[in-house]
């Protein structure tokens, strides 16, 4: 799990900005489009990060790449996380500032976890209900993981709504244990 406490300061700050500015999902669309290109392995994330070359010469090229095909506001953005030594933390700002995005959108992101694929119509079912709850729209992603033996659990907005069979085989073998005969 990434640390986002930096990448959240930086996201803040750039929604900050491009919300004054109205140009919000733009920089979204431009941030998203720039990750693979950023990325550490990717040609350009090797050019940026190599001591080698000189900071000028590096900030030269991004204005020189960027004129144009993003949004002025990212391309400083981009500049300044490279000037800070910030850039290898560029796909977790993104991330972020999606989820600032989306907060300002009334959106909320929910994951459901479960020891087998859910079928489609029991996802609509969930999202549907997910909604009804938190009278909010969801963006529901699934998840696979096969130690929960069976069951779901349901990950929204810093809260977990565990239904899976290992947390009530868990549960139980606590209160056996703790039982006295």
């Amino acid at each position: 799990m990434k640390d986002t406490t930096i990448a959240g300061r930086y996201a803040r700050a750039l929604f900050m900005v491009t919300e004054k500015r109205k140009e919000t999902p733009r920089a979204l669309e431009d941030l998203k489009g720039l990750v693979a290109v950023l990325e550490p392995a990717s040609a350009v994330g090797r050019f940026l990060g190599s001591p080698e070359i000189r900071l000028t010469d590096k900030r030269q090229a991004i204005r020189d790449a960027f004129k144009g095909r993003v949004l002025p506001v990212v391309a400083v953005f981009i500049d300044l996380l490279l000037r800070k030594k910030r850039l290898e933390a560029f796909d977790t700002i993104v991330v972020e500032f999606e989820r600032l995005v989306e907060k300002a959108q009334g959106l909320q992101r929910a994951v459901v976890v479960s020891a087998t694929p859910l079928l489609e119509p029991e996802l609509d079912r969930l999202h549907g209900e997910l909604e009804r709850v938190t009278r909010s729209k969801i963006r529901l992603t699934a998840e696979v993981d096969a130690r929960l033996l069976g069951g779901a659990l349901v990950r929204i907005d810093g809260r977990v709504i565990d239904r899976s069979v290992r947390t009530l085989l868990d549960s139980i073998q606590r209160q056996l244990m703790e039982a006295t005969v």
